[in-house]
This record gives C-alpha cells, structure tokens and sequence, in this order.
C-alpha cells in the first residue's frame, strides 16, 4: 500500500507484465488510476499515465534510469484534462540515437514528478522494467548467480553460455574483484540467433568497418548488458564482452581506462580464443604496424589494423600478468578507479610508467622500435561518446591476407 499524506490517498500497487498499473482505492484530489510503459524496439519507450486532479497539474517530468548509470534522464509528457479533471499523459523517448540509445536487456528503473499551479508537487514510487528487444515476442531466460541469458529457441546453446559465463566470472576474481553481495547487479545478455536479427540492436562503429568486419558482440558496462551472435565462436564472444562489464564496473567507468588496457583484459579473460589475432600481429610486428601504446585510445579506421588492436592489446596483458601477476592488475585497475592517470596508476602498480612498458613489451616480442610511417596514417574514429561506452568484439570474415612481406616466413 501506497500513503500519500498531503493527499490523504491510498493506492494499491499492481504489477504486471506489460509495466505498472497503480489502481487508487479512494476518489480524493488527485488519483493515479495507472502509470505503465510501451517499449517499441528500436525507436523509443512510452512512459504513459492515466488519472484525477482537481488540482491544475502544470508539468508531469519523467526520471529515468538505465542499468548502473548515476545521472539520470529525463522528459516532460505532453498531457490534457477533460472536463471532469481526468487527466491522460505520454512522453515517448527516442532510443534509436546515438545520445539516446539503450541496449535491450537493460534495466530501466523510473517514477514521475508531477507539479501543480499552487507549487506543490508529487513524486510517485519507483517502477522498474527490464528493456527487451520488442522485434520478438519469444524471448527466454536462464538464470545463474552473476549472470542472466535471455534466448530464444535454443536453450542448450543459453545452458553452455551460462556456465562459461560464470566460470569466468570465478577465475577472474583476482583482478576484478567480484562482490558476493546480495546488491551485486547481475548481468544481462541478449543472444541472437542471426547477424540480421543482431543488427538490429547493435551500435555501428563504422561505415568502413560494418562494410568489411563482422560484429559478433557489443558489451556496455553502465548499463550491464551484453549482445551477443550466436555460433562457434559464441563462448569467447560472451566471456570478453562480460569481462568488459567487469571492468567497466571495477574502474567505476574512468575515462583514463585506454583501450589497450579494456580491450585486452577482454582478450585474456576469452574462454575461446581465437588465433586470427595472433596472425595480424605477427604481419604488424613485420610490416611496422605496431602503434604505440600511448595512441592505442580508440580503433583505428582502417579494419586491419583493428584487428592488430586486439592481438596487441592482447599480448601486453599476457605480458603484464606473465611477469607480475594478477594482484599486479588488480591493484593498476584499483588505480585509475580513484582517478589515476595510466601513468600513474603503472608507476604505483609496477615502478614503470607506460613508455617503459611500450619497449619493454616490444623487446619481448621481437618488435623493434617504433617508426613513424607516413603512408600508414589511418583515420581514427573515437567511439566513447553518447550515453554508453560501447565495446566490439570484431572477427574478420576472413583470416588475415598473405602480403608479400619476404621478411615474415612464419606466414609461408
């Protein structure tokens, strides 16, 4: 039961599976006879009430929040009053945007202000709903300690995913620390059968790359939802777009996280590892393909050296944890959480700055120096804005492509 003092009022609280329905028990001033919402995947979310002023009602504001963000959106409905003081309001939010977009799976958890002429207002209950891809009306889920799978059609192939997905949750915790908490907020992952179903829900990276790679996953951590295409490589796809998450949640979303540092932890944490990555950095090392750490803070444009990105990125942290161990990451991730820069957070974790930790890499890989080549300039495309960092899992269609490079005979 719901008391509103200053309205002397009692409403009784309905949930149902299309939203919240609030049924009032009493006809006072002001009555909310329903307050519920209407997702329409891609496009927008409908926040929509039903009820009885006496009082002019000058504004109704809707406060919304997505998964673990911390600042909240908003919107006003456009409403009316019949002659009998009923009153009816809607206030559709567009998802489909790049600031605006919502990943299905999330939660959405929201209440209402509403503000009368005579400067009192009301503020409702909180009511929460999780965004599913309306596209389809068959979805399931399983159910497991840290994760949720929702799926349609093949529960077997949910049941595999579920156990790597929380084994890897189990042998990550030396560098991510998971809670036990009973408030430690599950994961959701949203699998897809097909590329043309996925492609729907995904956030484009690029004109050049949706031409020329295939995105098999996308992970965003404020919001705790991961999508992933289903298919042999569906394992190693879940395992790195979680730890994503993982460490989204460890750092508390820092901007001073690189993307070497994400992307690689990602790779590490893969419970399926692909040896594509390997073979475009061996071409890099070979070609001088190799970025400097210190540039490595969003993909380039140039889908190759994409995924040179990952094999990189990859073979610093192996490097890393090989030689320092776990608690070493910990405590660098521990680092840029309280605000650090990655060179900060180095010198404090290991008595290196990042520079260092460039050559000394490169030296244990048999990569020389870096030199700066001038026909190789690549655009870069920056894919941190908008409401939700964004992290793609990419497998080239095919692997990477013989070049005539006399010097690298391990291709040959």
């Amino acid at each position: 039961m719901l008391k509103i003092s200053f309205l002397s009022s009692l409403f009784l609280v309905l949930f149902i599976s299309s939203g919240i329905q609030i049924i009032a028990e009493s006809n006072e001033d002001f009555i909310i006879n329903k307050i519920d919402h209407k997702v329409d995947f891609p496009n927008n979310i409908s926040f929509i009430f039903e009820g009885f002023s006496e009082k002019k009602i000058s504004d109704i504001k809707v406060n919304f929040k997505t998964g673990d963000r911390k600042a909240l959106q908003y919107g006003y409905m456009d409403f009316k009053t019949d002659e009998e003081n009923n009153v009816s309001g809607i206030m559709d939010f567009r998802i489909s945007t790049t600031g605006g977009y919502i990943p299905p799976g999330s939660t959405i958890n929201w209440h209402l202000i509403f503000y009368f002429d005579d400067g009192t207002q009301f503020i409702s209950e909180d009511y929460e709903f999780i965004m599913l891809d309306t596209r389809f009306d068959d979805w399931e889920y399983l159910d497991g300690d840290n994760i949720r799978i929702y799926y349609r059609y093949s529960k077997s192939r949910a049941e595999k995913l579920l156990f790597e997905c929380e084994q890897l949750l189990l042998t990550m915790a030396p560098i991510i620390d998971i809670s036990s908490s009973s408030n430690y907020k599950k994961i959701h992952l949203t699998l897809y059968n097909n590329y043309s179903e996925m492609l729907g829900a995904i956030r484009s990276k690029s004109k050049t790359s949706d031409r020329q790679l295939v995105t098999a996953g996308q992970a965003f951590d404020e919001s705790s939802v991961v999508l992933v295409l289903a298919g042999k490589n569906d394992i190693g796809t879940s395992t790195h777009e979680i730890m994503h998450v993982l460490v989204g949640r460890k750092t508390e979303g820092s901007i001073n996280l690189p993307l070497w540092l994400n992307e690689g932890l990602a790779e590490y944490a893969n419970r399926d590892k692909t040896i594509s990555y390997d073979l475009y950095l061996d071409w890099a090392i070979g070609t001088n393909q190799l970025k400097p750490l210190s540039q490595l803070r969003s993909f380039p444009g140039d889908p190759k050296l994409t995924l040179v990105a990952y094999g990189q990125s990859r073979s610093v942290i192996n490097y890393l944890i090989d030689n320092f161990g776990e608690t070493g990451m910990n405590v660098l991730l521990t680092n840029i959480s309280k605000g650090k820069t990655i060179d900060e957070a180095l010198i404090n974790a290991y008595g290196f700055d990042l520079d260092t930790l460039d050559s000394d890499w490169r030296k244990s890989i048999g990569a020389g120096p870096y030199e700066l080549r001038e026909e190789s300039v690549v655009e870069v495309n920056d894919i941190s804005s908008g409401s939700c960092r964004s992290n793609n899992l990419i497998f080239a269609l095919p692997l990477l492509l013989l070049y005539s490079v006399k010097n690298i005979k391990r291709f040959f």
